[in-house]
Formats: C-alpha cells, structure tokens, sequence
C-alpha cells in the first residue's frame, strides 16, 4: 500500500495533513503534521516545499496493529453518525 494524504483545513487553527501507510509488518502508520494557521494550505500539497519545517507546529506518528486499527475505524464510524445526526437538527 502507497502513502494516503489526506489534507484538514476546516478548522484554520487545527490544519495539517495526515498519512497513513504500512511501515511495519502487520501494522499500520499514522502520521500527522499539525501546520501553521498563518500558512493557507488550500491548494498545498504536503510534499511541495512551500510546506517547511518551521510551518510545522506539531507532528505525531502511531503504529497501530490490525485489531487497534480496526477499533479506530469503528470509533470513526461511531463520531461520524453522531456528527450527521447532530448536524441534521
């Protein structure tokens, strides 16, 4: 599996990228690079060297097993119907 980036700018003041991969065997990576809120990262790719170090304000990566991951799919499953319910009222 290749590298997946997902960009997050909703919230200006909590942008950044996240990645998730496959380094270790039977595990899975997930990266996240908190960004500058002064830096508009709309159109940026985080590979692009219009991001540098010093637009990174926080940087965390976790290695998950299969089991830990599956219980974060289920957690996000869970947060994004009750963020649909709670957006409907």
């Amino acid at each position: 599996m290749g590298a997946s980036k997902i960009r997050f700018n909703d919230v200006r003041y909590r942008q950044g990228f996240l990645e998730v991969t496959n380094i270790h065997p039977g595990h899975i990576n997930i990266e996240t690079w908190e960004i500058h809120p002064d830096l508009d990262i709309s159109e940026k790719q985080f590979d692009n060297k219009a991001i540098t170090d010093e637009c990174v304000v926080a940087n965390t990566e976790i290695e998950l097993s299969v089991e830990q991951a599956k219980s974060l799919v289920a957690s996000l499953e869970a947060a994004i119907a009750n963020a649909l319910e709670s957006g409907r009222g």
